[in-house]
């Protein structure tokens, strides 16, 4: 007995793939929005030192397709009733291949990995012009200083370019092009603009930038739209035709329909990410922060204003691989709970993302303490990088009256009430914990949560949690001292 459950009103389906840096997952909406079936496959993660992160290509597809198998397995002859698929990806990793064979030439540099940054001198007088155009900061995190880095270090890479055999690209057009037939070399604005290339006001390569970084038109994808036919994906004697393609936290603002001019929403995963939408091309004035396309159809453009803590779930994992305590998730609300009065903890795990923008700093606790404060400190310092996206985006684009949360470290409540405690701002916590897929299903079906309500003739989904501001002055004030040594370390304000 398959434990599914096909909308008996509507028989379209559709398949969302959300390749992420821990595992791809293959989830199956029906019309409505209810999950009928998730598959995950599992990848490597390949860490040499403390600056370079890689996946294997191969695993990577590899992963893409057991998860779509998994599915088939599960679903059998319902699989047929899939009729648009979507993918996601992490933005920012990059990769080469060879257009003629498909043969991966480089490993996927993931977006966590910052080999280049010291590499970043001869960029530097350019990186007001790079704001202003690709609406990034100059960082090693972003595609074009890796793309640099591969044709300058690999020999399989130099050789492909010289016979006009070469692929350079984000992950996600690497996937688009093995998993659709006929091979299609395109690649989405919002995983574009994470090349430190696009720019985004025009959806286009800035040739500028191009010949800044010394990277050829002719190697990179061309930029399509988000929603428009990539190709078709034919597995198992289906063609499902792929029509849309994003990246993971673009995706995830969606989760919940079209968000509302008041509120942000983070997703707290490996880094923890701040968004704010807009229609209109974010002014960024003088905040240290980011703006991006997020969504591009024939009819309209659509933008967020971004912050980036690179140091999220990442940073609880260093943690514990420097103490070898690895069942932290489920004693971490404990240890919140018998901790009053943590240490401060100044997270630089892969770099210091926006405002402050270093990427080599070596992260400290500012005095001892058990390893039990300590993780909560760790937890303190991602809420702490938080709050400080937060007021820099408030600054641009006006109050925030609510947050939307999603994302693994959620899974803390005490993580969404501090959150909460220290912004004097209700939380409302994500219904489905799926935020980046259900994104993808909303930008691909066209529902929003109230049309899949009226289908469903008054079934309603779970209610959200929503969480309410309680006074924590002792928290405050570590924020007050965190933001001290921020500030005087860092020079930023």
């Amino acid at each position: 007995m398959r434990s599914v459950a096909i909308s008996v009103d509507n028989e379209t389906c559709y398949l969302v793939i959300d390749q992420g840096g821990h595992a791809t997952r293959a989830i199956v909406f029906d019309a409505v929005g209810k999950i009928v079936c998730a598959a995950e496959a599992s990848i490597k993660t390949i860490s040499r030192n403390t600056l370079e992160v890689e996946h294997d290509p191969v695993d990577l597809l590899n992963s893409v397709y057991s998860a779509i198998d998994e599915v088939y397995q599960i679903l059998g002859d319902d699989y047929l009733k899939i009729k648009q698929a979507g993918l996601a990806t992490q933005r920012s990793s990059i990769v080469c291949w060879d257009k003629q064979s498909g043969e991966a030439l480089s490993p996927i540099i993931s977006w966590q990995d910052r080999r280049t940054s010291g590499n970043l001198s001869p960029y530097k007088k350019h990186a007001a012009y790079i704001h202003d155009v690709t609406g990034l900061y100059l960082n090693p995190h972003y595609g074009a200083t890796k793309m640099r880095w591969c044709l300058d270090n690999l020999a399989e890479v130099k050789q492909a370019l010289e016979q006009s055999r070469l692929c350079i690209a984000p992950m996600a057009s690497f996937i688009l092009f093995h998993l659709l037939n006929k091979n299609p070399f395109f690649i989405d604005p919002a995983n574009a603009s994470r090349s430190l290339m696009m720019n985004y006001k025009t959806l286009a390569w800035q040739p500028e930038l191009l010949d800044l970084f010394s990277v050829s038109e002719n190697i990179l994808p061309e930029i399509v739209l988000t929603k428009t036919s990539y190709g078709d994906l034919v597995r198992h004697q289906h063609r499902i035709p792929l029509l849309l393609c994003t990246g993971d936290q673009s995706a995830a603002v969606y989760s919940e329909g079209r968000p509302s001019a008041d509120e942000v929403f983070i997703n707290a995963g490996t880094g923890a990410f701040v968004l704010k939408s807009s229609d209109q091309i974010p002014d960024l004035k003088n905040e240290k922060i980011l703006t991006s396309v997020v969504f591009a159809d024939k009819n309209q453009v659509s933008y967020v204003v971004e912050g980036t803590v690179n140091g999220g779930g990442r940073a609880l994992h260093w943690f514990s691989e420097q103490t070898g305590i690895v069942e932290y998730e489920s004693q971490l609300d404990q240890w919140c709970a018998d901790c009053f009065d943590p240490p401060i903890f100044i997270n630089a795990i892969s770099g210091v993302g926006s405002p402050y923008w270093v990427a080599e700093y070596a992260s400290y606790f500012t005095e001892e303490a058990s390893n039990e404060a300590k993780f909560v400190a760790v937890l303190e310092s991602i809420i702490f990088l938080l709050a400080e996206n937060i007021a820099c985006i408030q600054k641009i684009s006006g109050q925030i009256n609510k947050i939307r949360l999603a994302g693994g470290i959620t899974r803390s409540r005490f993580f969404s009430q501090k959150l909460c405690n220290l912004l004097q701002t209700p939380v409302i916590l994500a219904q489905e914990s799926e935020a980046t897929a259900k994104g993808v299903y909303y930008l691909l079906s066209g529902h929003t949560p109230e049309k899949a309500d009226a289908i469903l003739r008054g079934a309603t989904f779970s209610t959200p949690s929503i969480i309410s501001p309680r006074n924590d002055e002792k928290l405050m004030a570590r924020y007050t001292r965190w933001r001290r040594i921020m500030s005087s370390t860092f020079l930023t304000h």
